[in-house]
């Protein structure tokens, strides 16, 4: 991101983010600013603001006319993430290194660049991983998860009894981990993965 943001305009910019991620479509200005229980004409200085940090784009169209309000296209993509910091998802995506332009994904999917060896072969270090924002189908899904709130680590989920989970690598040689489901976050289900040139080549990257 080009510039911090102060903590309305943040909440500005990802509820904005959200809505269009949910719905394909950004909520009009004074809709917005009812949903966030602000006067219009302060979400008009926090839109003006996004506008000038390059978050959104925001123009008056004079009076009686509506305000036109977009975001910029990387920002509608699949954001792409580093190493998941803890914490909620939602402030690791804003923090994204830049989006994929793909189609046919959920809304709310993300993706992984991947730190580490312990799913290769199968998934590699520096692979960009799709994963959708859902709770796993099955038993043995590969997922994105966090526990006690540290980062965010790529195992195998399998289900065990007496209400725990078992953190299974696809790495050999490292040891797979058993935890409480009270303890377990889980951010996202495997979806798909991309690798080498082809990443950078769809990679955009915020301005």
């Amino acid at each position: 991101m080009k510039e911090d943001l102060s903590p309305m305009q943040r909440k500005v910019y990802e509820r904005l983010r959200d809505a269009y991620r949910r719905n394909g479509v950004l909520p009009e200005p004074s809709a917005l600013a009812r949903e966030l229980g602000v006067h219009y004409v302060s979400l008009k200085q926090h839109l003006e603001a996004l506008d000038r940090k390059g978050f959104v784009v925001f123009e008056s169209r004079g009076r009686g006319r509506s305000p036109h309000l977009a975001l910029p296209a990387v920002a509608t993509g699949i954001p792409v993430l580093g190493g998941i910091p803890a914490g909620p998802l939602s402030e690791a995506i804003a923090e994204a290194e830049g989006y994929l332009p793909l189609t046919g994904v959920a809304l709310d999917a993300f993706a992984l660049r991947v730190e580490g060896d312990s799913m290769a072969d199968l998934i590699q270090d520096g692979d960009v991983v799709l994963f959708d924002k859902r709770p796993p189908q099955r038993s043995g899904e590969i997922c994105a998860v966090r526990v006690e709130n540290d980062d965010v680590t790529l195992k195998y989920l399998d289900r065990l009894s007496a209400g725990r989970y078992a953190l299974r690598p696809h790495n050999p040689a490292y040891p797979t981990l058993e935890v409480a489901a009270d303890a377990l976050v889980i951010d996202g289900v495997y979806r798909g993965l991309l690798r080498g040139e082809l990443v950078d080549a769809l990679l955009a990257r915020p301005n």
